[in-house]
C-alpha cells in the first residue's frame, strides 16, 4: 500500500532521481538520517494532525450551535456541507501527508565524494548543495534538548562566507555557503570524516588553484617529470613545516 502511494507521490511532485557524486569526483561515503529522526519528525506530524482534528471538532459543536439559533433549511445545508467538506479534506491529507514525511526521511542523500560533498533533502521543495572540501571552514555539532533524548543530531558544514543558519539547522536563514546533515544519530563520526578530508586537502594542496599541477608524463622528458615531482614533493613539506612552525 505504501509503495503504491510514494510512487505516485514521487510522480506527482516529480522527485528527482537519486544524486550522484559531483562531477570530477568519486563517492567515498554516503551518510543518512537516523532511524530516530523519522520518530521525531513522526511526533510533531501527529501533533499537527490531533490539532487540527480538534479543532474540527470544536467547528462541529459551533456549527450546531448555529443550527438550533438558525432554523433555516438552507443555513442547515449550507453549514452541513462546510463542515462534510472540512472532514473529507482532513481524511484524505492523511495519507498524502504522511507519505510526504516518510518519502522525506527516505530522500535524504549525504554524500561525501574525495573532492566534495553534496547533500539533498526535501520533497515538497527540492533543496541541493555542493561544497568543495577546499573551501570548508567549519563543521560543528548541534543539538536540541530534544535531539539529545533521542541520540540525534545536526552536523553543519560553513564555507568561506557563511552566517549564521536558523536554529539548530531547519532552514530558516540558512545561507548558500553552509549546509547540514539533519537528524544524524553518528554526528562524531560525520564531522571526523568531513575534517578528515579536509585536512587532506589542505595538506596536499589539492583544489589551491594557485599551486601548478605536476606536467602529464606525454608532455614532458622523464627527467623533466622527475624534477617537476621533487619540486612538488618539496613545496608540500615546506607548507608543512610553515604550518608546525610556532607563531613569533
Amino acid at each position: 500500500m505504501f509503495e503504491a502511494i510514494k510512487a505516485w507521490v514521487l510522480r506527482f511532485l516529480r522527485v528527482p532521481a537519486e544524486p550522484t557524486a559531483p562531477e570530477g569526483g568519486r563517492v567515498i561515503r554516503v551518510f543518512r538520517a537516523g532511524p530516530m529522526y523519522f520518530r521525531y519528525k513522526l511526533a510533531f506530524w501527529a501533533l499537527r494532525q490531533l490539532a487540527t482534528a480538534v479543532g474540527l471538532v470544536g467547528g462541529l459543536l459551533f456549527v450546531a450551535m448555529l443550527r438550533r439559533e438558525i432554523p433555516y433549511p438552507a443555513v442547515d445545508l449550507i453549514l452541513a456541507l462546510v463542515e462534510g467538506f472540512a472532514w473529507a479534506a482532513f481524511l484524505a491529507q492523511l495519507p498524502f501527508s504522511f507519505a510526504v514525511l516518510r518519502l522525506d526521511y527516505e530522500m535524504r542523500w549525504y554524500i561525501l565524494s574525495d573532492r566534495s560533498l553534496r547533500i539533498r533533502e526535501g520533497i515538497l521543495s527540492v533543496r541541493e548543495k555542493t561544497l568543495t572540501f577546499a573551501n570548508i571552514q567549519q563543521v560543528s555539532i548541534q543539538q536540541n534538548p530534544l535531539q539529545r533524548l533521542l541520540g540525534l543530531a545536526d552536523v553543519r558544514v560553513a564555507t568561506a562566507g557563511g552566517g549564521s543558519g536558523g536554529p539548530h539547522g531547519q532552514g530558516v536563514g540558512e545561507s548558500m555557503h553552509e549546509a547540514f546533515f539533519r537528524g544524524v544519530d553518528n554526528a562524531d563520526e560525520i564531522r571526523g570524516v568531513i575534517a578528515e578530508r579536509v585536512r587532506l586537502h589542505r595538506d596536499t594542496g589539492l583544489g589551491d588553484p594557485d599551486e601548478p599541477e605536476p606536467l602529464a608524463p606525454a608532455a614532458a622528458e622523464p627527467q623533466v617529470l622527475a624534477a617537476a615531482h621533487e619540486l612538488h614533493r618539496e613545496i608540500r613539506e615546506l607548507r608543512r613545516a610553515f604550518a608546525s612552525a610556532p607563531a613569533a
